[in-house]
């Protein structure tokens, strides 16, 4: 099985605030990011990074459990775009901005069409945000090579969107079916009858995904947690999870947290153990004791 190699991320505080325009870059890539919130976009717009072509993605913060509304767009000169937005009423919802440029000046007008295309498709699928373009561009006039730069280019920047806390392109990469034997991934369960739950779940890059198939109690005790709530409204709310009926819910696309914990409350709308509420599918050994032998025998 071939290991997955470590990669080098950049965050340069172009202001010393950690609430201020942030650059970021991956070594070896030849893209370049710029993050900042609105309120900086002044500041933002005399940088050189705004003077090139390039794509850029409008987003809000969340509040009270709304899906975050995100815009897509490119330009010859994304800093003239961001202006034409800002005093735009139509599109006033935005708290924060990205802007992916090229390092090496290679982006052309052809590339950033693409690119934004491609982006607002995985957007819709990853169905984590609402998508405040009227259209869905169709954009595929490139040359084969370049369409496999600009997707190689695209991988780079989901790698490095999630590392300054914009993760609403993420998907679990999964396919489970398609694992070669000495792949094999782990998989956990959880089973709550009276409770009608009846969960799989596995680790995928760090996260705990909760997989398609599995069902959940919709019922809300005191100690449900707020992260976790909003979590849940907003994959019922993007249908990631279908409502059957007054108590119970379906999980229709992976739902990937942080811990099993979160996938516990997640199901079962209460504060849980997940370390014990998860068993190791067909044994009866709770996540926690199967991960404390892994320390103890690390493959």
């Amino acid at each position: 099985m071939s290991e997955q190699r470590g990669r080098s991320v950049r965050l340069y505080l172009a202001e010393g605030s950690s609430t201020g325009i942030l650059t970021a870059e991956i070594v070896n890539w030849t893209g370049h990011m710029l993050a900042a919130p609105r309120t900086r976009l002044e500041a933002a717009l005399k940088r050189e990074e705004l003077k090139k072509t390039g794509v850029y993605i409008l987003y809000s913060d969340t509040f009270g459990g709304d899906l975050p509304s995100v815009y897509v767009g490119e330009g010859d000169e994304i800093a003239s775009r961001l202006r034409s937005h800002s005093r735009d009423d139509s599109k006033d919802f935005w708290d924060r901005f990205v802007a992916i440029t090229s390092k090496d000046m290679n982006l052309t007008k052809a590339h950033v069409k693409y690119l934004e295309a491609r982006l607002i498709k995985i957007l819709l699928e990853a169905k984590k945000c609402s998508l405040m373009n009227r259209t869905e561009p169709i954009f595929e006039r490139l040359p084969e090579a370049d369409i496999s730069d600009m997707e190689s280019f695209l991988d780079e920047l989901q790698l490095i969107l999630p590392v300054v806390g914009v993760d609403f392109l993420r998907r679990p990469k999964l396919n489970v079916l398609e694992k070669r034997e000495e792949d094999a991934q782990v998989f956990f369960s959880v089973q709550n009858s009276g409770k009608g739950i009846s969960a799989r779940a596995t680790e995928v890059d760090g996260e705990f995904v909760v997989l398609a198939g599995s069902t959940g109690n919709l019922n809300e005790a005191p100690s449900f947690h707020e992260r976790i709530k909003i979590i849940r409204d907003q994959a019922m709310e993007s249908g990631r999870i279908h409502r059957n009926d007054a108590e119970h819910f379906t999980v229709l696309e992976d739902v990937a947290f942080s811990s099993p914990s979160a996938a516990a409350v997640f199901l079962f709308g209460t504060s849980r153990n997940g370390r014990t509420d998860w068993l190791l599918e067909g044994k009866n050994i709770t996540y926690g004791s199967w991960k404390d032998m892994q320390l103890e025998f690390p493959s």
